[in-house]
């Protein structure tokens, strides 16, 4: 959980669901590159009713982050943690 993370040490990144940092990171201009047959699988990773919403990603770091974490661009959602 983010609180334990907390209590060992670490800062959280950010929160938020699997569809909105894969979008984040740039998955539906890969997701355009995909064979047309392969594109509503690739869907099924982002969208809300099916695993986008279902999965969450929890970004930690130790000290300072030596990047921007892009994946928490948009949706972040740490304060509901």
């Amino acid at each position: 959980s983010a609180v334990a993370a907390q209590e060992a040490g670490f800062d959280i990144l950010g929160y938020t669901s699997q569809g909105h940092f894969l979008l984040n990171c740039g998955f539906a201009q890969k997701a355009e590159q995909l064979p047309l047959t392969q594109r509503p699988l690739a869907g099924k990773l982002v969208l809300e009713h099916e695993m986008g919403e279902l999965f969450k990603v929890l970004g930690l770091v130790k000290g300072v982050a030596p990047w921007f974490a892009l994946g928490f661009a948009h949706g972040d959602r740490t304060h509901k943690l």
